[in-house]
């Protein structure tokens, strides 16, 4: 597993409201078969997709355009 930076990568949320938000990624991790955003959350460092109305990754530029659900970090 590797664990590497996430700069301008985000994870994009819904409120209970219908309200968008975005956290932005401390890193990320590769366990070889899912990439795995971590975001800080509550004070811990958690994966994005168990926090609360997780919809979906964003890389730098898209932070604001559509992408498809389940955007996957990329490899380096």
């Amino acid at each position: 597993m590797s664990l590497l930076a996430a700069d301008g990568h985000v994870a994009l949320f819904v409120t209970d409201e219908g309200d968008a938000r975005q956290l932005p990624l401390v890193c990320w991790r590769d366990n070889g078969t899912a990439v795995h955003g971590m975001v800080l959350y509550r004070g811990a460092l958690r994966q994005a997709e168990q926090v609360p109305g997780f919809r979906r990754y964003a890389g730098p530029l898209e932070h604001d355009a559509p992408a498809p659900r389940g955007y996957a970090l990329p490899r380096s």
